[in-house]
């Protein structure tokens, strides 16, 4: 008797399709660290509309606008940052990464260096940046 491999692969594609689709709502841990130093090389130069991209929707107009307010364009200098660490949560929706960051807000001269911790989200495919503790941006602060 002569088996066909036939059905026996279709059978294991079909499995691998429904597990790719069930896993969409998992966060792809391989884009998280390009998606933060997006992020970083973003508002490092001053692209705050390119920084503003990598933030969940509902904070992009406050971040933006805040950066009008402080007059950042011209004031504030990202000086170095460096990614520390990057931690997934057990469920893979969430993540929180530590970065060094480095930074002077005119008209004060001094540098200032915080630990920073960002907190990421899973969203439609991607990683979104919900908050941040410490840094220079006051408004990602959680309420």
């Amino acid at each position: 008797m002569k088996y066909s491999t036939f059905p026996l692969c279709s059978l294991m594609a079909l499995a691998l399709l429904t597990l790719l689709a069930c896993n969409q709502h998992v966060g792809n841990p391989s884009t998280l660290k390009p998606r933060i130093e997006k992020f970083h090389q973003a508002i490092r130069w001053k692209d705050f509309p390119g920084a503003a991209k990598l933030l969940q929707p509902e904070k992009r107009a406050l971040f933006l606008n805040a950066r009008l307010q402080a007059n950042d364009v011209n004031d504030l200098s990202i000086t170095d940052y460096e990614l520390e660490q990057a931690e997934l949560s057990a469920d893979g929706k969430t993540a929180v990464c530590t970065s060094r960051l480095s930074w002077f807000r005119l008209p004060q001269i001094s540098e200032q260096s915080a630990l920073v911790k960002s907190y990421f989200v899973w969203e439609n495919k991607n990683w979104y940046l919900e908050r941040q503790e410490n840094g220079p941006f006051e408004e990602l602060a959680a309420p």
